[in-house]
């Protein structure tokens, strides 16, 4: 097999003897020597805090070598991970943590208080995108195994942004490290269930080597390998045994795959968004963007681009969400006449041809800016834009150079992707925050109400301001949402993926929860 000799000194052997034992079928507690999982992508950057690459896989694999105060287990509850409890105050003000005693650094000394006030302290001075602190007032110790989070402010989101997304860092080794983007691989210490192994970027390959000395006892797995692989040729991989799973499993392969594996899927809570840009003519006017938006087919994209594998969106949280109890977008339901009428009224009318041209006669076009991992789905958008009349270009540009033109407000529309999963603090930071691909949109009594809903502690009352955010959100339409879809992964008997509801820590939708490896 020409692809097993190509792989690197680290993978090959192992590839040998798990061949050799992928016919048996290990009870659930059974331990398991090697675990390979292909992916298409491969390389995530170095799996710590500061050196992963953004986005959920980068943090994911990043979790398996350092720990949080609290996680998600496989039924989606906040479970004790570094704390074994927390008490938090009447007035939601106040959080104490009680550390594990047990708990141990992966060179041996013991996860400390101290550990968690200087993890803190060091995310004020390096500010890392994923973690907001700004509800934060301060970190102290008030006793042996104690850390006590005070708060400026009722903040909804702390035990799930933060108690239990944060990764604790080693006081002892980040200390004297002044820039943690240049932390050697030598040098990763954490508290996981996982020491990294080995990293080959360039191959996209990774080798995570159990903790034995883990708090919650020698984890199952007792090494897991990812590879970058390719899905067509990772479905035959994984028939012959050379693979265990295939994290991303793209809907056209899927039943071919049920036929030898077990495929297991999930809503992505992952909608894609049509951003519009509403920061200058012609998508300063509400009206064109929900003309646009009626001649848009939502069921056929879904049909054509995901095999219908999902759902088209009521609002921006996935159907049968808490936070999703209305259908704010149901005003755009697909009417390709009248949104004729209202480009017409707008002054955008049909030449011969077919083609709109603006006031000024002129031919209209416009740019569609997207990632290479949407291109097919812009593609598809972009046809049935044109069927309305429209000239529209599709541009495939790398994820940061798309983030910085939309910053900017250098594109037209753009076609995005991003996680409405956990806690619904992310549709302010979505909508009106400073991070890559917001919305940037600051409607007065929209953020009022976005700020109030992350204040409170109540769930009803959550979702009554919510659905009041949204329904203005649904009128102004600074992006429309689109469609959610499915995601799939594929395994085999030695071990059952599972997708946790809501995601991990800040709603990773990944079926790679750690504990999955470790039980």
């Amino acid at each position: 097999m020409p692809r097993l000799r190509s792989l690197s000194f680290f993978f090959t052997a192992a590839w040998l003897a798990l061949a050799g034992a992928q016919a048996a079928q290990p009870a659930p507690t059974t331990p398991i020597e090697r675990y390979t999982i292909a992916d298409e992508q491969g390389d995530f950057g170095l799996p710590t805090p500061y050196t992963h690459a953004s986005g959920g896989m980068g943090y994911t694999l990043t979790s398996l070598v350092f720990d949080t105060l609290a996680w998600r287990d496989a039924s989606g509850e906040l479970a004790p991970a570094l704390a074994s409890g927390w008490k938090e105050s009447a007035d939601h003000r106040t959080v104490e943590f009680t550390l594990r005693p047990d708990a141990r650094w992966h060179d041996g000394k013991p996860v400390t208080a101290a550990d968690v006030v200087f993890t803190f302290d060091y995310l004020r001075r390096h500010p890392h995108p994923l973690f907001d602190l700004g509800a934060v007032d301060s970190v102290d110790q008030p006793g042996e195994g104690r850390v006590r989070v005070r708060l400026k402010r009722v903040y909804a989101p702390f035990m799930a942004q933060l108690a239990g997304a944060v990764p604790i860092l080693p006081r002892h080794v980040y200390a004297g490290l002044a820039d943690p983007q240049r932390l050697k691989q030598a040098d990763i210490v954490g508290s996981g269930p996982y020491r990294l192994g080995a990293y080959d970027k360039a191959a996209g390959r990774y080798l995570f080597i159990a903790n034995d000395d883990y708090y919650l006892g020698r984890p199952r797995v007792r090494s897991l390998a990812l590879l970058r692989m390719q899905p067509a040729l990772a479905a035959g991989a994984l028939e012959r045994g050379e693979v265990d799973m295939i994290r991303a499993l793209p809907s056209p392969l899927a039943a071919g795959v049920a036929r030898f594996a077990t495929v297991v899927n999930a809503p992505s809570g992952h909608p894609l968004r049509l951003r519009f840009n509403h920061a200058r003519p012609p998508f300063d006017d509400k009206r064109l963007r929900q003309a646009i938006a009626r001649g848009i087919d939502r069921q056929e994209l879904l049909r054509v681009v995901e095999n219908g594998q999902g759902e088209v969106s009521d609002g921006r949280f996935a159907r049968g969400s808490a936070w999703q109890t209305g259908a704010p977008l149901a005003a755009y339901a697909y009417d390709p006449a009248a949104a004729r009428r209202a480009l017409a009224g707008l002054g955008y009318r049909a030449a011969p041809d077919g083609q709109l041209r603006d006031s000024a006669g002129k031919p209209w076009a416009l740019e569609l800016a997207t990632t290479r991992n949407l291109a097919r789905p812009a593609s598809v958008l972009a046809g049935q834009l044109e069927k309305l009349g429209l000239r529209v270009d599709v541009r495939v540009i790398d994820g940061g150079i798309l983030a910085a033109r939309v910053g900017a407000a250098d594109f037209d529309l753009a076609l995005l992707s991003q996680g409405s999963n956990g806690d619904p603090e992310s549709m302010l930071r979505q909508t009106a925050g400073n991070g890559p691909f917001s919305d940037g949109f600051r409607r007065a009594d929209l953020l009022a109400l976005l700020q109030q809903q992350v204040g409170t502690m109540d769930p009803a009352q959550r979702r009554l301001l919510l659905d009041r955010a949204q329904a203005i959100y649904a009128d102004e339409l600074p992006a429309f949402f689109l469609y959610s879809p499915r995601w799939s992964t594929a395994a085999n008997a030695r071990l059952r993926p599972w997708f946790t509801p809501g995601g991990i820590a800040v709603g990773i939708s990944l079926p790679l929860n750690k504990l999955m490896f470790v039980r």
